[in-house]
């Protein structure tokens, strides 16, 4: 054979190889998840993997990060965890050519229920993203705001932490407290002036007959606030661990999730809330 026609066929060898290879390249999975309050505790999740696919084969093994110090494995899993806080998930398929996808979500815990984080620990709405600051959770200011998850008039589960990247008014208070619904406007014209600067309110209904705290604000006309309550048979009730023994009681709470005022919501004026408005 001469010499051309050798490197011809080597060549064309290795064309057919290189497009075998092409031909034959394997997708890697894709993996994603879902969670739903378990039934093995106050702190129970039960998560799903079955949102996880693979285009060319299948899935042959899940194994999961529960963001606690523990793992496990298997299209769905219950985990408990110890208490309530927040905690990266991270979920990893592999497939039957052994490549392997992964997904990681963060979530919040409290008592009862869980609730996924905004993406990256925080608010990017203006383009930043915040996370929880790393300081000591307390009660004093300049520690960080203790988390909860309760659910709204809106029939959603709120967790403190999807606020993050926003100034929140924290109120808590009852219907039949004079005070509290003299609070009200005062609320209200904070949000007004400050909302598009970026203040939520939040409103925590103490007493059980929530449902009047709700008839009181659509009459009112207070629907903009986030307006949640405390189910009966809750452990730990967020106004408990807040140590509230008299309303009405609010908490300006940083972007970063940092208490920053305690006290009376009258107190709550532009010079305390215009330092932590600025980005």
């Amino acid at each position: 054979m001469r010499k051309g026609s050798f490197f011809s066929c080597l060549a064309f060898f290795l064309v057919v190889i290189s497009l075998s290879t092409v031909v034959l390249a394997n997708n890697p999975p894709t993996a994603s998840f879902s969670m739903s309050v378990g039934e093995s505790g106050a702190y129970s999740v039960l998560f799903d993997a079955s949102a996880s696919q693979d285009s060319d084969g299948s899935i042959v093994s899940y194994q999961w990060v529960f963001g606690d110090g523990f793992s496990g494995s298997g299209l769905t899993k219950e985990h408990t965890y110890a208490g309530p806080g927040q905690y990266e998930v991270t979920l990893m398929v592999f497939d039957n050519d052994g490549d392997a996808g992964s997904f990681k979500k963060t979530i919040a815990i409290s008592n009862g229920s869980v609730a996924p984080v905004t993406p990256a620990g925080g608010d990017q709405s203006d383009g930043k993203v915040y996370q929880r600051a790393n300081v000591k959770p307390g009660l004093k200011e300049g520690q960080a705001a203790p988390l909860f998850t309760l659910p709204g008039f809106d029939g959603l589960q709120h967790s403190l932490t999807n606020y993050l990247g926003k100034v929140v008014v924290l109120e808590f208070w009852r219907t039949t407290c004079p005070h509290c619904r003299a609070s009200m406007p005062h609320l209200q014209d904070l949000l007004t002036r400050f909302g598009g600067q970026g203040l939520v309110v939040i409103t925590v209904v103490v007493n059980h007959a929530w449902q009047d705290a709700q008839d009181f604000f659509a009459k009112e006309g207070y629907t903009d606030f986030i307006s949640l309550y405390q189910p009966d048979g809750v452990d730990e009730r967020p106004s408990d661990v807040y140590n509230v023994h008299g309303v009405p009681h609010t908490l300006l709470i940083d972007r970063y999730g940092v208490i920053r005022y305690s006290g009376y919501p009258d107190k709550i004026d532009d010079a305390t809330i215009a330092p932590y408005l600025a980005k």
